[in-house]
């Protein structure tokens, strides 16, 4: 078997999102979150350099020694290692990553992406977010770890943007992961290297371009996060993920990448323009499969005020004194989970960075 038809075959399968290839070992596979691998089958690096020349990328060491040499100037904490980028077999969208590893072996990461756009309803949010979209200004983040669904609940409130509103929607990514039809709403895409050369340049070319709403795939720099919140203050809906596991760690990173030089200008922006902040993670489903469940910090005065005063670690009292104003806990997510019986309390300890909360919170 092609190592293209293998990969088309296994992402075909439920559950299965991920395909990690590695030359001269076994492919591994993540389903349902779970990571195993598959011993009766190999990568070798032949097929594996047909596969990337598939993708147009015929000298992959070259490439990755381009990508070095321009993360070389970025901070250590926000450099990255590896190249991005999108592919496609058989139809199916993709998101890569190579990378070197297990000493200079050529390693790639594939992930699936969906075409359908679901309905925010139907990742389970209901009516918890929707209040935050429509005739709305200020910064709403999405935050959680790698393969929590950042992506597609980003993908989910611009679809509802545009069913709704009529406006210019500018999105910004590295590769594209959903493709937003226009709708209501005019919808420009922007796919760094093509388009554009960094997140930074893109979000400052697009406030010259008539935007109404900007989603920016990562905020992972300052320079990035200077114009996100520029652009968020001058009445613009601006969108963006983060890699934390909570909505306070959210708070915390966005006042690290501002710098310690920059601290009370970098809190007065970001409390004058946040407008909410949505942690998220996939938790296994009792059946199998695997749920959602997620955390609103609302941008309310008790927030903002906490935020440009240097005082983040008052925030979750805040949010817990405060769900009539819109704040939801992660711990109390889980809780409902369990005792709908869609998640074990197990698998809750597990997701919780919150356990003494999730405890109280069952107890209710």
């Amino acid at each position: 078997m092609q190592l293209s038809d293998f990969i088309t075959e296994a992402l075909s399968q439920p559950g299965i999102s991920d395909v990690h290839l590695t030359s001269n070992s076994p492919p591994w596979i993540r389903q349902d979150g779970r990571l195993f691998s598959v011993p009766e089958a190999r990568v070798e690096d032949g097929d594996l350099r047909t596969l990337l020349e598939r993708f147009k990328i015929t000298d992959p060491v070259a490439a990755l020694a381009a990508v070095e040499a321009r993360e070389s100037s970025m901070p250590r904490e926000d450099a990255r290692t590896g190249l991005d980028f999108g592919g496609e077999l058989s139809g199916t969208r993709l998101r890569c990553n190579l990378s070197l590893a297990n000493g200079g072996l050529l390693s790639l990461v594939i992930r699936r992406l969906n075409d359908h756009i679901p309905p925010l309803g139907d990742l389970g949010f209901g009516d918890s977010v929707t209040r935050y979209l429509e005739h709305a200004t200020g910064l709403i983040l999405v935050t959680g770890q790698t393969g929590s669904g950042k992506s597609t609940t980003l993908a989910s409130m611009l679809d509802h943007i545009n069913r709704r509103l009529d406006g210019h929607i500018i999105t910004i990514e590295d590769p594209i992961e959903y493709v937003l039809p226009p709708g209501r709403c005019k919808v420009t895409r922007k796919e760094i290297g093509f388009d554009a050369p960094s997140f930074h340049a893109a979000l400052r070319a697009a406030m010259r371009q008539d935007p109404d709403v900007i989603m920016i795939g990562e905020i992972r720099d300052r320079e990035t996060l200077t114009a996100a919140l520029a652009a968020a203050d001058t009445g613009h809906l601006v969108l963006g993920t983060l890699h934390t596991k909570s909505a306070v760690k959210a708070v915390d990173r966005i006042l690290s990448l501002a710098g310690s030089e920059s601290q009370e200008l970098a809190r007065s922006s970001f409390a004058s323009v946040i407008n909410c902040i949505v942690a998220q993670t996939l938790v296994p489903k009792s059946g199998g499969g695997r749920v959602l469940a997620y955390e609103i910090m609302a941008g309310t005065s008790g927030v903002c005020s906490n935020i440009a005063m240097g005082q983040v670690g008052q925030i979750p009292n805040v949010m817990a004194t405060g769900r009539g104003d819109g704040h939801v806990l992660m711990s109390a997510t889980l809780a409902d989970l369990v005792r709908r019986g869609v998640i074990d309390r197990a698998a809750a300890q597990s997701a919780a960075y919150d356990r003494t909360g999730l405890e109280r919170e069952l107890k209710q």
